[in-house]
């Protein structure tokens, strides 16, 4: 079997009466680098910030703030390396402005006036946006301090979330573990455990932006979807599904992010924030890949789930990155899901988390360059 990471050939010389004889063995093995530091401190407690870094240079890392995606460094065509998140650099930036590359749970996207059902049963959980419940309410996995170590070349967060800490039914047992192989593409997965039914569809609210200026609008996004989800005024999802073709809203074969921009303000009023459903496809092929031409970084994203949230956010006054001060477009967020408010509409799958059921869902981004 074929090595996929680094491979070194180890020479043992065996000493014989005859000839001396040479044995070449293969030994695969990844060259990781792993370190833990201090990130900062917030509200008394130590912030802890954990980095992976490959043979290729490149890196990732993850802060227990939020279990937020810090950073994710990889060179551009002339070997220049910039971190292409919308990184914070403080907790408290952070929790000021909260999502930003942060996890989401135990639920992704907005639950209409906070109430669903399971087995019949219906439940009443915090609402922190209008009527809505939004990535898990105000007390969701953004919010939490994780437990977290490097473990077998893994970054591991961990946390125990009561029902009285978060208001959904069941005590859950939550791991997020972030890998990084030498394909240079980073896998973050998420793990729950129920003592009682749930919900449970996470994610990673990451903002991207490939290139060194301070918009995406010569980048291009790829999206293997032929519709998209009818949102309300409160940008809950009506249940219907609207085929993306002919519209702003298509990707499938690929469209600048400025000229769809354009399109959107100029057809519906306003840039993306949408829910695309997600084409049944191999395993190996990408949900969607987001592309600067400049840089020649690029980012495919892989998931087994039906739906990515698209997010060009006009509005970040007041906020500020590593990069600099928001600006609009300044990223896009590209979040692989489930479809949200799932047991409020039929046809949109199941999140349920069964009682002592263990659930996973994992999401691979592989840089490009």
């Amino acid at each position: 079997m074929g090595c996929t990471s680094v491979q070194k050939n180890i020479i043992i010389h065996i000493k014989a009466v005859s000839k001396p004889k040479f044995i070449i063995f293969k030994e695969c093995f990844t060259i990781m680098q792993a370190k833990k530091e201090l990130f900062d401190n917030y509200n008394d407690q130590d912030i802890q910030k954990f980095t992976l870094t490959n043979d290729n240079g490149v890196s990732i890392s993850v802060i227990t703030l939020g279990a937020t995606w810090q950073a994710f460094d990889f060179p551009d065509k002339n070997g220049h390396s910039a971190n292409v998140l919308l990184s914070q650099a403080t907790s408290k930036q952070i929790m000021a402005n909260q999502y930003f590359c942060q996890a989401i749970g135990r639920t992704a996207g907005r639950i209409t006036n906070g109430t669903f059902s399971i087995n019949g049963k219906e439940y009443h959980v915090d609402q922190n946006e209008g009527t809505t419940t939004l990535h898990g309410g105000p007390h969701g996995f953004n919010t939490q301090i994780w437990n977290g170590s490097i473990d077998d070349n893994q970054i591991v967060m961990e946390k125990h979330i009561a029902s009285a800490d978060d208001s959904f039914p069941g005590n859950l047992d939550v791991k997020i573990t972030w890998t990084l192989n030498d394909d240079n593409t980073a896998t973050v997965t998420y793990t729950a455990k129920s003592d009682a039914d749930t919900l449970f569809n996470p994610t990673q609210h990451a903002y991207f932006n490939l290139g060194d200026t301070d918009n995406v609008y010569d980048q291009s996004l790829t999206i293997d979807a032929d519709k998209y989800l009818e949102l309300n005024s409160d940008k809950t999802p009506s249940g219907k599904m609207v085929n993306v073709a002919g519209s702003a809203y298509d990707f499938r074969n690929g469209q600048n992010i400025k000229s769809g921009i354009d399109d959107m303000k100029a057809s519906v009023g306003h840039t993306y924030d949408e829910v695309y459903v997600i084409n049944d496809h191999p395993a190996d092929q990408p949900i969607a890949t987001l592309a600067d031409p400049t840089s020649g970084r690029k980012v495919h994203i892989f998931s087994n789930r039906n739906a990515l949230v698209v997010f060009t956010p006009d509005d970040l006054n007041g906020v500020t990155f590593e990069r600099g001060a928001g600006v609009p477009h300044m990223g896009i967020a590209l979040e692989a899901q489930n479809l949200p408010d799932t047991p409020n509409h039929e046809g949109f799958g199941s999140v349920l988390l069964p009682a002592g059921e263990e659930k996973r869902y994992s999401i691979s981004y592989q840089a490009e360059f």
